[in-house]
């Protein structure tokens, strides 16, 4: 029996070619990767996920599309849930950032050799009344076993290393839920209009230098205060006098969504070198949805900007002398901050900051508590400070320098930097943490 074939339509033939060719699906050429409904949209970088019901923890690059670029097993709380106080055992959910890198944080086969603290309690959680501190993502040498941490993220320890080469401190999102719900990645999200909306409405208060503006995002008792407010309005000032020429719209933008909450993360200008250098920073709103509508909570990382671009002339003879003496006092304060900590003289070592000072989502109170814990544990602790680099600025500072640090909890080394106002004629430290 002779079969005769039919001929194909060209145009079925032509496609054929094209996936035979290019070896590619459709599913690639639109991007399959499913992601978790947490992300509205990332411009660029990184994004890690944990699923607590899985104990499986994902990285996600976003280029064009986004993919998975990395998957590991992990285990979190011995108690199901969401963290709610400390000590129950529990792993928060949320939308956190890491704030630090450390090397060696304790005993192998608890912590293992890498360590990614963040930044629980957020002010979302304080908010809600959730407490508790130290939640990281860390490593173990031991045999790594589902849901046995007391509240952390742990890896098996080269997983901790692999996972640090993808994280930008205080930028790369980590999104921990008790099941991530996945969706296609070019399916519009739902809250995705009205965050952008809020960006957009902080963008325009902020390009104007409408400090009112700005103050109508946020919520009843969330809105900047004393030094917070002081470095804004000079902030908004020096923006105001740039953005007639300059497009001061935000840059590489992320938007995370998980419940009622959200967080807005974005590159903005803050001002111009007198060498024609663009200033800038990461900015970070924080926001909760209340009977229908998105209020700001809090806004890490408000900018402290430097001296606007008409001010050119060569600073005095007598600013050149108190620039000078600035550092002198800041370098004074650096030793009482360090040899206080290392003595354990600890109203010597919170006299050394703000009141306004914030770390790691905590406020002083919770900072100083926080470290006498630490302090209480560590036993005999040296702290070494090298290579100091001071940079001043219309009554605010800032201070790099590097830390060798040693107690029988940790050992360390590392780039510290400190951000310092000026309060009452004395430097202070408001802002800390590792580079």
């Amino acid at each position: 029996m002779i079969f005769k074939q039919r001929m194909a339509p060209a145009s079925f033939i032509v496609i054929i070619i094209l996936f035979l060719t290019t070896g590619l699906s459709a599913g690639h050429l639109y991007g399959s990767e499913k992601v978790p409904d947490a992300v509205v949209s990332v411009s660029s970088g990184f994004v890690i996920a944990v699923d607590k019901k899985k104990q499986k923890l994902y990285v996600f690059q976003k280029n064009n599309s986004f993919r998975k670029v990395f998957e590991a097993a992990c285990s979190t709380g011995k108690n199901h849930g969401r963290k709610e106080i400390s000590g129950d055992a529990k792993t928060p959910n949320g939308i956190f950032f890491v704030t630090s890198i450390v090397s060696n944080p304790g005993p192998p086969e608890t912590y293992g050799t890498m360590a990614l603290p963040l930044d629980y309690p957020t002010v979302t959680d304080k908010k809600a009344g959730r407490n508790g501190t130290n939640i990281w993502i860390h490593g173990t040498t031991k045999p790594l076993l589902p849901f046995q941490s007391n509240g952390c993220v742990v890896l098996a320890d080269k997983d901790a290393h692999a996972l640090a080469r993808y994280v930008f401190v205080n930028k790369t999102p980590v999104i921990i839920d008790e099941t991530i719900t996945w969706v296609p990645q070019d399916q519009s999200h739902p809250a995705k209009a009205e965050l952008e909306k809020m960006l957009a409405a902080w963008a325009k208060g902020y390009a104007d230098g409408d400090i009112n503006a700005i103050d109508a995002l946020y919520l009843d008792g969330y809105r900047m205060k004393n030094d917070r407010r002081e470095k804004l309005a000079g902030a908004l000032r020096s923006v105001k006098s740039i953005n007639r020429h300059f497009d001061m719209t935000p840059r590489d933008i992320s938007i995370l969504h998980q419940s009622n909450h959200a967080v807005i993360l974005f590159d903005s200008k803050s001002d111009i070198a007198k060498d024609g250098a663009f200033q800038g920073h990461f900015q970070k709103l924080i926001l909760d949805k209340i009977d229908g509508r998105w209020f700001v909570l809090d806004d890490a990382g408000t900018p402290v900007v430097a001296a606007s671009r008409t001010e050119t002339k060569p600073a005095s003879p007598q600013a050149q002398t108190s620039d000078i003496a600035a550092k002198k006092s800041i370098q004074r304060l650096i030793k009482k901050w360090s040899e206080s900590w290392q003595t354990g003289n600890m109203t010597v070592y919170r006299g050394c900051y703000a009141p306004a000072f914030r770390s790691q989502g905590r406020n002083l109170d919770d900072w100083i508590a926080h470290k006498i814990n630490v302090r209480r544990h560590s036993g005999r602790m040296t702290v070494r400070i090298s290579h100091i680099a001071i940079s001043v600025h219309n009554g605010t500072a800032a201070a790099t320098f590097t830390q060798s640090y040693s107690s029988q909890l940790v050992r360390s080394k590392g780039a510290k930097k400190l951000e310092l106002m000026k309060i009452n004629g004395e430097w202070k430290i408001y802002r800390e943490g590792m580079l």
